[in-house]
């Protein structure tokens, strides 16, 4: 019992940083502006509107990585949970 408290303590462990891993990329998303052609438009709300295009494709990007480190953290959470309940139960 007290080999799979272990692995499923190191398992957690790394899943862990793994989801920390996602949620450090999901903090350095930058917004890239979208302009056709890639030179920045000398026309004002074409300019803005590059900029909020640029900013919802970050956030969508950086909301997807949010999500998916959500769910290893989840994973990691019920993994440490199974190891503290394999190390109590065993004799």
């Amino acid at each position: 019992m007290k080999l799979a408290s272990l692995l499923l303590a190191l398992f957690a462990f790394g899943v862990g940083l793994w989801a920390a891993r996602l949620w450090y990329q999901a903090s350095k998303v930058t917004v890239v502006p979208l302009w056709a052609g890639g030179v920045e438009p000398g026309i004002s709300e074409d300019s803005q509107r590059g900029w909020i295009a640029g900013l919802m494709v970050a956030g969508r990007k950086s909301g997807e990585l949010n999500q998916r480190a959500a769910m290893w953290t989840a994973i990691a959470v019920l993994l440490t949970t199974g190891s503290a309940l394999t190390s109590a139960c065993a004799p």
